[in-house]
């Protein structure tokens, strides 16, 4: 569903816009990818599928939390990347590849890809720089393991 109109948003967005469009975009996933948007304590966000064995016909087929001590701009970030690991797992082409970097990777450009589709931009820099740090994080516990 593209959207003729798009609300650029940044760190530097009054935070009526920041919340309108964070609150958008929750209801837009709930609707139209049928998760559960849930706030989580801490920083951290994340998406957690329904066991296939436990879906059925009216159940969410997940849950994305969102961590409540981001900045909203933050939060914006981390739902975009949590809906793109949603669409990942969705998709026909990409669900069969699950190597880490290339999940999150796809997850944070089909998330971006998403909400820009529904009128909502988020400013590149500012994306672009949480998910590198994101990205960076995840390639330091994989040199771990």
């Amino acid at each position: 569903m593209k959207n003729s109109s798009v609300v650029l948003v940044s760190s530097q967005s009054s935070s009526k816009i920041l919340k309108e469009c964070f609150e958008s975009l929750i209801n837009l996933a709930e609707h139209e990818l049928w998760v559960s948007v849930e706030f989580i304590h801490g920083f951290d966000s994340f998406w957690v599928p329904t066991p296939k064995e436990e879906l059925s016909a009216l159940s969410d087929i997940g849950i994305i939390d969102i961590g409540d001590d981001q900045e909203m701009i933050h939060k914006i970030g981390s739902l975009a990347h949590e809906i793109g690991h949603v669409l990942h797992d969705q998709s026909r082409l990409l669900s069969p590849v699950q190597e880490t970097m290339f999940s999150e990777t796809i997850a944070w450009i089909l998330g971006y890809n998403w909400c820009l589709d529904r009128g909502v931009e988020i400013e590149k820099n500012e994306y672009q720089a949480q998910m590198l740090e994101a990205l960076m994080l995840y390639k330091r516990e994989l040199e771990w393991i």
